[in-house]
């Protein structure tokens, strides 16, 4: 079995997919840009990653959460993790745009940071040269190499910055956090200390000082998710980082993550991979080179 990337390179597409993310707290996916033809249209669908758009020409639309929006050079719209959307570029005045999808336990505190909502899902930004740059930059270091994937990693860290100091300058003051996010970030803290311990919840929010049930409200108004579904997220990443990068046996790494049961770490992380550890670690990566957009999809038969 193989982990397949594709790098397509085209006079109007460009374009990283797949990229086979390692980092627990934040996890370029893909990203790119495009000059879309007239009317071009995406969507609706839902994806499993979040992705960030930056207009930056022209003029498209887009709808979510039942509002469209009219967007035009210099708009960024975010779609969230298993949010609905569609997206289409005007007939007259198509729009280049360019992406960044990207996952992690700590995803939803960088989009909150950089100034977007469920409820805001789009803004104007000013660093548009800026976040050029480092998607340029990402796009250059293509290749399946460590060297490349670290170097993936810091311009992703630096689109981020960009974007959030973009957002300061426009609010000053705003840290942007919701109530309830220091007991939040206690807990963050600590099961990313202890995840491979046995870890209940309710001892956890006593620990903290608050009811479990306003430390899962607060988490989820935060990161998005419940402290357990955060806690099996994070033991999933270290899994699968611990599996590409180790030799560990299978019941080591399930024991590391915090599963005293095999057979019960095996379930869960098929449940997330859709793979068994066993075929997850025996998958090989490749590189597809693509020179027009779709191509990739063609040849992995998506």
């Amino acid at each position: 079995m193989e982990r397949v990337t594709g790098y397509t390179s085209s006079a109007k597409f460009k374009c990283l997919e797949d990229i086979q993310g390692e980092s627990v707290e934040l996890s370029l996916i893909y990203c790119g840009w495009e000059y879309c033809d007239p009317g071009h249209r995406f969507g609706p669908n839902k994806r499993n990653t979040h992705v960030l758009h930056v207009v930056k020409s022209g003029l498209g639309r887009l709808e979510i959460n039942n509002k469209v929006y009219e967007l035009k050079a210099g708009d960024a719209f975010m779609i969230q993790a298993d949010e609905e959307a569609w997206y289409q570029a005007d007939e007259k005045d198509p729009w280049c745009y360019m992406w960044v999808g990207f996952n992690g336990v700590k995803a939803r505190e960088f989009i909150d940071n950089a100034g977007f909502s469920l409820q805001q899902p789009v803004r104007r930004v000013e660093c548009i040269p800026r976040l050029a740059e480092c998607v340029d930059g990402i796009l250059e270091e293509y290749q399946l190499s460590y060297e490349c994937d670290l170097m993936r990693k810091a311009y992703l860290m630096m689109f981020f910055a960009a974007l959030i100091s973009d957002y300061k300058k426009k609010v000053p003051g705003n840290s942007h956090f919701y109530p309830g996010s220091v007991y939040v970030k206690y807990a963050v803290d600590y099961i990313s200390e202890h995840y491979s311990e046995k870890i209940k919840i309710n001892d956890l929010a006593s620990y903290i000082g608050v009811s479990r049930s306003y430390l899962t409200s607060s988490f989820r108004k935060s990161m998005g998710c419940s402290p357990q579904e955060f806690l099996v997220k994070l033991r999933m990443e270290k899994a699968q980082s611990l599996l590409r990068k180790t030799d560990m046996p299978i019941s080591s790494v399930a024991g590391a993550v915090g599963y005293s049961d095999q057979l019960a770490f095996s379930k869960m992380f098929k449940k997330y991979y859709k793979v068994s550890p066993k075929d997850y670690r025996g998958m090989e990566d490749e590189l597809l080179i693509c020179s027009e957009k779709g191509e990739f999809e063609t040849r992995i038969g998506l």
